[in-house]
C-alpha cells in the first residue's frame, strides 16, 4: 500500500472513487460533493484532497479531482483487502455494519502479506454487498460519530 495512507484519507479516495462511479468514469469531482458527503469543512476537505493530489492518487481536473491510475489500482486493493477482513469478523458472528466498520480501521493497518494470509487460511464467505459501496458507507459512518 502506499505509505502514509490512512483511513481517514482512504475514506477521501474512496469516496471520490465512488461518486466517479456513480456520474460517469472520467469526471472531475467537486471539492463541494466531496465535503457534502463527508460532512467535512473546507479547509479539511482542501487539506486531505491535496495530499492525495500529492501522494499521486488524485488528479486535479477542470472542475475538482478524478482518481488518477495508481489511485484506481489503490481502490481496488483497499476494497480487496476490505472483503477479505470483514469477511473473518462475519465469520466469527459479527454483525455486517461492525464487521465493516473494523475492518476499515485494518485495511491501511496490515501489510499485503499479512492479507494474504488471512486471505488463503480462511474461508471465502458470500457477502452479497457490493464492496466499493461497502466501504464507502463505513466511510460516512465514521464521520457521522
Amino acid at each position: 500500500m502506499i505509505g502514509g495512507l490512512t483511513p481517514e484519507l482512504t475514506d477521501y479516495l474512496v469516496t471520490i472513487a465512488y461518486l466517479v462511479g456513480k456520474y460517469g468514469s472520467r469526471c472531475c469531482i467537486r471539492l463541494v460533493d466531496i465535503r457534502r458527503v463527508l460532512g467535512v469543512a473546507k479547509p479539511t476537505a482542501s487539506l486531505m484532497v491535496g495530499k492525495l493530489v500529492d501522494m499521486g492518487l488524485v488528479e486535479r481536473c477542470e472542475r475538482g479531482v478524478a482518481v488518477s491510475e495508481l489511485g484506481l489500482r489503490v481502490v481496488e486493493a483497499v476494497t480487496r483487502r476490505h472483503e477479505v477482513l470483514e469477511n473473518v469478523f462475519l465469520q466469527i458472528g459479527v454483525d455486517h455494519e461492525k464487521a465493516c466498520d473494523i475492518a476499515r480501521k485494518l485495511e491501511v493497518a496490515l501489510g499485503v502479506s499479512d492479507v494474504e494470509a488471512i486471505e488463503r487460511r480462511v474461508p471465502s464467505y458470500l457477502s452479497t454487498c457490493d464492496k466499493l459501496e461497502c466501504r464507502f458507507d463505513s466511510a460516512i459512518r465514521a464521520r457521522k460519530r
